[in-house]
């Protein structure tokens, strides 16, 4: 089964991506990395989990490494409070043990007897991500309803908070291919951060591009389209127009275009990609062999299998060339978008 690329084990593999980056003086790539990792952690485990804290600080020292001191100091502060919140209190070994077991054994009471809290809802969201990561689905599903009935009877239908439970537990449904079910879900996640958050935010950008692949898996593809082009925007605006990111959200949307048959649409977003992708991760990457197929199946189904041809015998050389380099392969980018 595929991770969600918002799973927090995609975020660690993007953290691993950055350090790498890092090692080697690349420190805008690695940059970049980090805060789609620091993205993936904050939509996956709350914004006050100890792995944001870490990610916060990497992208502080990528900054500083950058010279950018004034961005370093809201991060080292923020990453601070989430390591103050997470610091048990002092006491010594004994009394400490102890108070550890009774807050475990007054979580278990509450949740025996249903005291509801917002600590309690928290604590259910993040066991229902643990259960997420073991595959365990039946019961990760019960602990993100019961956490979002909670939140939603203290905190509102519409407090963020809500919001995050309801993505987690969309999550399930697509992964056990409960599609309507996760389009419901999304899309009720999705108004609430719209009305929370400005349109380029992350955690709207999260919901947004999951609900436009639900869309696309049902093949409601003139709703995935608005949702697609959105995503596009976000990454320009975020990124800039020559990011992998913003060649990604191209390739998405070509993809969809090539499916409603609208191939005079598709291929300048594909060519587009293309250029980004070569310029910016070299002509041997994978992401580029990638584009190449695709462009060779938009031109067999327009009926110019010589053009096609030669395109999918170029995508081919890149894939056998990278086959030789297991260390060019290990840094792949590849997500699955293929048409």
């Amino acid at each position: 089964m595929a991770l969600d690329p918002d799973h927090p084990s995609v975020a660690q593999v993007l953290h691993q991506l950055s350090c790498l980056h890092m090692q080697w003086g690349k420190y805008s790539t690695a940059e970049a990395f980090c805060k789609l990792a620091l993205d993936g952690y904050e939509n996956a485990l709350g914004a006050e989990h100890l792995l944001v804290a870490r990610e916060l600080e990497t992208l502080a020292l990528l900054y500083q490494k950058q010279d950018k001191i004034e961005l370093t100091e809201p991060l080292h502060k923020r990453a601070i409070a989430i390591h103050q919140e997470h610091k048990p209190p002092r006491h010594d070994s004994v009394t400490q043990k102890v108070d550890v077991l009774k807050r475990r054994l007054l979580t278990l009471e509450e949740i025996a007897i249903d005291r509801a809290s917002p600590e309690l809802a928290k604590s259910l969201n993040e066991l229902g991500v643990l259960f997420h990561l073991q595959n365990n689905h039946q019961m990760a599903e019960k602990l993100f309803e019961h956490s979002l009935e909670i939140r939603e009877s203290l905190l509102g239908r519409e407090h963020p908070d809500c919001a995050q439970s309801l993505y987690n537990l969309a999550a399930i449904y697509n992964d056990t291919r409960q599609y309507e079910r996760a389009e419901a879900l999304y899309e009720r996640a999705l108004d609430i951060r719209t009305k929370v958050f400005p349109p380029g935010h992350q955690a709207v950008f999260s919901v947004l591009k999951h609900l436009a692949v639900i869309y696309k898996k049902q093949e409601k593809l003139d709703k995935a389209v608005p949702l697609y082009r959105q995503a596009l925007q976000i990454r320009e605006e975020s990124f800039g127009d020559s990011h992998p990111s913003v060649a990604t959200a191209l390739v998405n949307l070509a993809v969809v275009y090539c499916e409603m048959k609208n191939h005079s649409v598709a291929l300048p977003l594909y060519t587009r990609a293309l250029r980004i992708f070569e310029e910016s991760l070299g002509c041997g990457h994978p992401r580029v062999a990638e584009t190449l197929r695709n462009m060779a199946l938009l031109q067999y189904d327009q009926g110019d299998f010589e053009k096609a041809a030669r395109l999918y015998q170029k995508a081919t050389e890149i894939k056998e060339n990278n086959e030789l380099s297991p260390s060019r392969r290990s840094l792949s980018l590849d997500n699955g978008n293929r048409y």
